[in-house]
């Protein structure tokens, strides 16, 4: 077991995410609603891109595989509906300081993606905590940006850091014989499946899809070998 605490990376992630959130909602009192809406919009074509990225690193996967996981994961997803459960529960904190959409965007945005298992699976398996620290300033500067036009909501994504990279971590350094290079290449080619989708969302082309209940997706592609 490595010298530090396992999860130390995600812990400094979410607390970076937490106070970038509140310092975004906060100037972006300031800032004009059509730079807000630019801001919103830029994150949904940078997600674009990303995807296309991520797609690159998986090009090679069984794609019957891809389906697999994301019809497993949504179906999970689906049956006890995520989405709308948060939405439920923790929207009613919402309601006094933000949309809970930001909520929900910002969760995705953090936490779906390769950087984000890669980085966990490091840490756990190896120690290297580059990765996710890298990720930690990242989100941390996004969630400024994007709390400035989605409100304080942004910041209680952290929770969805805590619980998600979490478990992400401490299952990892259980099950670190199980994962393998073409596991990671899955959860990159799934996680683009779901970030674009994030990027239409924010475009505003589309409403109607629960995203986070796609959050399962890329853990199953990891048991994929």
């Amino acid at each position: 077991m490595p010298e530090y605490f396992i999860g130390q990376g995600t812990l400094v992630n979410a607390v970076l995410v937490f106070i970038g959130g509140f310092i975004g909602s906060n100037i972006g009192y300031y800032i004009p609603q059509s730079i807000k809406v630019g801001i919103t919009q830029s994150f949904g074509i940078f997600s674009f891109g990303l995807a296309y990225y991520l797609f690159k690193e998986g090009q090679n996967v069984n794609l019957m595989w891809v389906l697999f996981c994301i019809i497993l994961g949504g179906g999970i997803g689906y049956l006890f509906d995520f989405e709308s459960m948060l939405d439920g529960g923790i929207s009613k904190i919402f309601r006094s300081i933000g949309s809970p959409e930001g909520f929900n965007v910002a969760t995705i945005l953090f936490c779906v993606g390769p950087v984000t298992i890669i980085g966990c699976v490091l840490e756990a398996t190896k120690g290297q905590n580059t990765i996710i620290f890298s990720k930690a300033i990242m989100d941390g500067i996004s969630s400024i940006l994007l709390s400035s036009s989605m409100g304080k909501s942004v910041a209680f994504s952290s929770i969805s850091i805590l619980l998600y990279q979490g478990a992400l971590t401490y299952g990892a350094f259980l099950l670190k014989n199980y994962i393998t290079n073409y596991s990671l290449h899955m959860v990159s080619f799934v996680g683009a499946c779901i970030i674009v989708v994030l990027g239409l969302r924010l475009l505003g082309l589309i409403k109607d899809v629960k995203l986070l209940n796609f959050i399962l997706s890329p853990v199953i592609a990891i048991f994929i070998r």
